[in-house]
């Protein structure tokens, strides 16, 4: 049999594994607590595990593998592997997740943003095959991103390329989680949807107040979708609203990268084309012509396994490029 690469995506809350061949089949998925309340140690033994038993699960050993990729959170030199503080994983500080890694497991491992990953994913796997450049916004409780330029992903002469979700969109803005102002994810994640569902709450007319019974700090995301499919005009405003600040993003990423396909990963397409019908239009009336003709705008392909397979096509092509 043909050498496998493994992928593994870090969470807060769970690992995920994958099997993938070098043909670009994927053999097997698995998922399981990634123990992150454990520290450092818990969490990779719940890696080596899940790698471990996925592997004797379908008949496979460490000798059929060629190289093993990490997606983790947070900022992290993707050079050397090493982790630094990412969010949801306490104890961790200047980890060398690769190198650890690589010792437990016996083979060359590699560790990239798990943001990174999951547009690394949809350009080998997913929505983004046969394209040469595609950009991924993630979009969840904040706002991650990712490009792939001539079949490479851009990272940066520091690794923090494509933070998407940290252009400046407003100035003197909302309040951004990462301390600025005015950035994208403060108006286009699902919290940025809630928060803007905050501002008209007390004049509005919706039936949101009984969901919450009134108090507007149990609003979800998936409330206002819910209300909104439902026909409530406020919370369609709302995902309106919210659809449009996507659209201006992916439409300064038409402009400035002229990409074959814009891809849209995370929770929030499930909407579909409640989503997608008003992201596209706000494209099109605010990017120019000729690159936003060519480009398409895309639900991801894989679904929630952009970044695990991700990963595992990232461990790939840096294990080529190796061993050139």
């Amino acid at each position: 049999m043909s050498k496998v690469i493994i992928g593994v995506d870090l969470g807060g809350t769970f690992v995920k594994t994958a099997i993938v061949s070098t043909e670009k089949k994927i053999i097997a998925k698995a998922s399981r607590p990634s123990d992150a309340e454990g520290g450092p140690k818990a969490v990779m033994d719940a890696m080596e595990a899940s790698v471990r038993d996925l592997l004797e699960e379908n008949g496979l050993a460490m000798d059929n593998v060629l190289a093993a990729g990490f997606g983790a959170p947070g900022p992290m030199n993707w050079k050397t592997g090493i982790v630094f503080s990412p969010p949801n994983l306490p104890g961790w500080k200047n980890v060398p997740l690769a190198a650890k890694m690589t010792k437990r497991l016996g083979v060359p491992c590699y560790v990239d943003n798990d943001a990174n990953v999951a547009c690394y994913g949809e350009y080998w796997l997913g929505a983004g095959q046969g394209a040469e450049s595609v950009v991924v916004f993630t979009l969840g409780t904040g706002v991650g991103g990712g490009i792939v330029v001539f079949g490479q992903l851009l990272r940066g002469i520091d690794g923090t390329a494509a933070e998407l979700g940290h252009l400046k969109v407003m100035r003197g803005g909302r309040k951004c989680g990462c301390g600025s102002k005015g950035c994208l994810e403060a108006y286009a994640s699902v919290s940025g949807m809630v928060r803007t569902a905050s501002t008209g709450w007390n004049s509005a007319k919706t039936t949101l107040k009984k969901a919450t019974g009134g108090d507007r700090k149990k609003l979800t995301g998936r409330m206002i979708f819910d209300a909104a499919v439902a026909g409530d005009a406020y919370a369609k405003w709302v995902f309106d609203e919210t659809s449009t600040w996507i659209g201006l993003g992916a439409a300064s990423m038409v402009n400035m990268l002229n990409p074959e396909r814009i891809i849209l990963c995370g929770g929030m397409i499930a909407a579909g084309d409640l989503l997608f019908g008003k992201v596209r239009e706000v494209v099109k009336a605010n990017a120019f012509a000729v690159p936003v003709k060519r480009c398409k705008i895309l639900p991801a392909g894989l679904g929630g396994d952009s970044g695990v397979i991700g990963c595992a096509g990232c461990a790939l092509a840096r294990w080529q490029e190796d061993n050139k």
